[in-house]
C-alpha cells in the first residue's frame, strides 16, 4: 500500500476519534447549560462555578483538538514541500490558516472564561 494512502488512513482513524470526543462535547455542554439555567434560577453560586469548569474544561479540549489540527497541518505542508502539486499545497497553507485562526479564538476563548469572574460574559461558541 501507497505510503500516502497509509498516513491518510491514520489520519482518518484519528479523525474518527475526534468525532467521538465532540459527542462528549455536546453532552458537556448541554450539562454545563443545565447547571447555568439553575444558578440564574437559584442564585447558587455553586452551580455557577460547576457550570463555569465544565466550561473551561471544555474550551481546553476543543483547544487541543485544534492544536493537532495545527500540528497535522504543519505535517502536511512538509510533507508536501517536494510535491509537484501545487494546488495541494495552497490547499495545505490554507488549512494551517484556519486551523491558526481556530487555535488562537479558542486561546482567547480559554482567556475570557477564567478572566470573567463576575459571570458576565456568555460564550456561546460550544
Amino acid at each position: 500500500m501507497n505510503n500516502n494512502v497509509v498516513r491518510e488512513l491514520k489520519k482518518l482513524d484519528i479523525n474518527d476519534f475526534i468525532w467521538f470526543i465532540y459527542f462528549f462535547i455536546v453532552i458537556f455542554s448541554l450539562i454545563a447549560d443545565y447547571f447555568q439555567r439553575k444558578y440564574l434560577l437559584s442564585n447558587n453560586q455553586n452551580y455557577r462555578n460547576i457550570s463555569k469548569n465544565l466550561t473551561l474544561i471544555l474550551l481546553i479540549v476543543a483547544f487541543l483538538i485544534y492544536l493537532y489540527f495545527v500540528i497535522d497541518s504543519l505535517e502536511d505542508i512538509n510533507y508536501l514541500k517536494n510535491s509537484q502539486n501545487s494546488d495541494k499545497k495552497r490547499v495545505a497553507m490554507e488549512r494551517l490558516i484556519t486551523t491558526l485562526v481556530f487555535l488562537v479564538g479558542g486561546a482567547l476563548a480559554i482567556y475570557a472564561e477564567i478572566d470573567d469572574r463576575g459571570g458576565n460574559i456568555d460564550l456561546a461558541i460550544l
